[in-house]
């Protein structure tokens, strides 16, 4: 059985992580002008939403059901929504204001983190690769888009996060009391149990580290980036 930072883990991120370099080298290279960027950003946006809808087919083939196939978690939910926006809206949309750096967040934390990753014999197992994958491309997504400069971070724009946020619990209601889901969003039961760490603690979290992120930001690295240019 698959552990975290077993063979496999280390072996998947020994991976990826080089790819992503070079990925990006890749794309610093070929995205001279805007719209070719907003083309490969639509492109990673179309694998990213094949990899959480392969995803979610094998956690509902295999264990929820079909009628639990929407994403009930903040990495589903962000890996979702993160990649149809990037198909769907132009640069620096307020929605990736909304969504980005929640993907961000959790998907770094399960990139290294990856707590189901036992749930299966194999690191191979259907609904172990396939949330590792689309968590990878949604931090890969954001990555980019901030590496290009496409999303532009400011504390300004701090106000769209908490906005974003009211949207994800409003999901989260809509799929406990109409769908029947057990619990979405860490609303009812904490991501870590007997802790205090469920979507208002989070939230209380997420939003004044945010916040610090934004003003970092602001003060130090936005004149670093974007580190690619387009013309």
């Amino acid at each position: 059985m698959p552990q975290i930072y077993g063979i496999e883990h280390i072996i998947y991120l020994l991976i990826v992580i080089p790819l992503m370099i070079v990925s990006t080298l890749w794309i610093r290279r070929v995205a001279t002008t805007e719209e070719k960027l907003q083309k490969i950003i639509k492109i990673i946006g179309i694998l990213g939403l094949i990899a959480i809808t392969v995803n979610r087919i094998s956690v509902s083939y295999l264990k929820d059901g079909f009628d639990k196939i929407l994403p009930g978690t903040f990495c589903g939910t962000s890996s979702l929504m993160l990649a149809l926006s990037a198909v769907i809206f132009k640069k620096d949309s307020i929605v990736f204001h909304s969504v980005l750096y929640v993907g961000l967040l959790g998907g770094l934390l399960t990139l290294f983190y990856p707590e189901f990753i036992g749930q299966g014999p194999t690191f191979f197992y259907p609904m172990t690769i396939t949330a590792m994958i689309h968590h990878t491309l949604m931090v890969f997504l954001a990555w980019i888009m901030l590496a290009s400069g496409y999303v532009r971070p400011t504390l300004s724009k701090w106000k769209y996060l908490p906005i974003g946020l009211s949207f994800y619990m409003s999901y989260g209601l809509f799929l406990i009391t109409v769908l029947g889901y057990h619990d979405a969003l860490y609303i009812y039961e904490p991501i870590l149990p007997d802790t205090f760490l469920n979507w208002a603690g989070l939230g209380s979290l997420l939003l004044p580290v945010h916040a610090i992120f934004l003003w970092v930001w602001d003060r130090y690295l936005k004149n670093v980036f974007p580190i690619i240019h387009t013309l």
